[in-house]
């Protein structure tokens, strides 16, 4: 198989890892360049503050893997043609795609073919060749294998932007339903605890952080679990994000007759996760609400949940209301709220013209608001139909964290 087959089958295979905001499945962008097929398989983009984006190699070093998830397209029961990228070759090829300007970043993942050991060793000299041999000095994100040692993990930390394991499911026996092959304390957990540690013995070290992702929906885990997990990891192991990744049944898998998650979970699930991690000292995991089922509701996002469960907060005078209390309001956000603050400072806030001039969406806010003492509108006359509209369901823009 020569490397553009090799490129096109591995990067298909990455597909389903989580590397960055966007960068879920393959670009629905047209490619922008003679790459055809490569553009849409392999090519992703991360998306980055103020709307812009960050094309990344997203490969597999081999589609080959010992392990048997049920979910998985490279499931070692499953009738694919194993294939593996040399090193050298992969090296290669990233820097002649990165010199015609064609991607700025690698994100770069593997099937455990043999030992986690044997195959970690092999994604980190592909990322040595780049660094040291073609003094590549730009985004690497390396995908540490469950059960690979120390030295590997920590070698990773020395040569990544990124470090990342997937820890895949909330807890031991829901991993152990869909992954049976991998033990979460020792296999996963402790690997996270290996990079945090790993990264604060070197200064610079991984400028961006540690990551997990999450398969929604594969093995009968819950929103609360979920979220509850992503928010042990932030503080535990200092986690600088969690990704979520709505299950997709594969043909010639276990799982191949179950349904798929509907990919608004997903979207609620990063909605709340980003309310628990950029709203800092606005909403705590307790606030959050579940359905009976435990899972966030797919009709309204969850912001305006948490505002309509607690209707004694509202509506608040904009022009006294503190930091905190204004992010709450549906509609107004870290950015808006600091421009209001900032404002009241020389003047009054007169009218719902004025706060849309600083960002905030009018029609979200003003059932919750009063201006000058003043009501703009009423949460009790809200119908389930104005409810749907006011919930917040355009695509996050979050900033990189690929």
């Amino acid at each position: 198989m020569d490397t553009f087959d090799k490129l096109l089958t591995l990067g298909s295979a990455a597909r389903f890892d989580v590397c960055a905001a966007g960068c879920g499945g393959a670009s629905k962008r047209k490619p922008t360049s003679p790459l055809g097929d490569i553009g849409v398989r392999a090519i992703f983009h991360a998306r980055v503050s103020g709307g812009k984006s960050v094309p990344l190699l997203k490969i597999l070093q081999t589609n080959a893997c010992r392990h048997n998830c049920l979910y998985c397209a490279n499931r070692a029961e499953r009738g694919h043609r194993r294939i593996r990228f040399q090193p050298d070759e992969l090296a290669s090829l990233f820097m002649d795609l990165q010199s015609r300007g064609h991607v700025q970043g690698l994100f770069l993942s593997s099937g455990v073919e043999g030992s986690p050991a044997r195959t970690m060793a092999e994604m980190l000299t592909t990322a040595e060749i780049l660094r040291h041999r073609y003094g590549f000095a730009g985004y690497i994100h390396l995908k540490v294998l469950p059960g690979a040692p120390y030295d590997c993990v920590e070698r990773a930390v020395e040569l990544a932007n990124r470090v990342s394991v997937n820890m895949e499911a909330p807890t031991e026996g829901q991993l152990t339903r869909i992954a049976p092959d991998k033990h979460m304390p020792g296999d996963v957990i402790q690997r996270m605890h290996w990079i945090r540690q790993a990264a604060s013995r070197r200064d610079g070290a991984m400028s961006a952080g540690q990551s997990t992702q999450f398969i929604v929906g594969a093995g009968r885990e819950t929103d609360r679990e979920l979220l509850t997990a992503a928010t042990a990891l932030y503080r535990d192991v200092n986690l600088r994000r969690a990704y979520f990744s709505a299950f997709e049944p594969i043909a010639d898998t276990p799982l191949e007759e179950q349904p798929p998650a509907p990919p608004m979970r997903e979207h609620r699930l990063y909605q709340t996760d980003w309310l628990l991690r950029c709203y800092v000292g606005a909403y705590s995991l307790g606030e959050i609400v579940f359905n009976d089922a435990g899972n966030l509701p797919l009709e309204v996002d969850p912001k305006l949940a948490i505002a309509l469960r607690q209707p004694e907060r509202f509506p608040i005078e904009v022009n006294r209301a503190d930091f905190i209390e204004l992010l709450r309001v549906p509609g107004i956000g870290p950015k808006s709220a600091r421009s209001i603050v900032r404002e009241r400072k020389t003047g009054r806030i007169s009218d719902l013209q004025e706060l849309r001039r600083k960002g905030v969406v009018a029609r979200r806010a003003a059932p919750f608001l009063l201006i000058n003492g003043c009501a703009q509108g009423s949460v009790e006359t809200l119908t389930r139909e104005h409810l749907c509209q006011l919930s917040d369901d355009r695509q996050l823009s979050l900033p990189f964290s690929g």
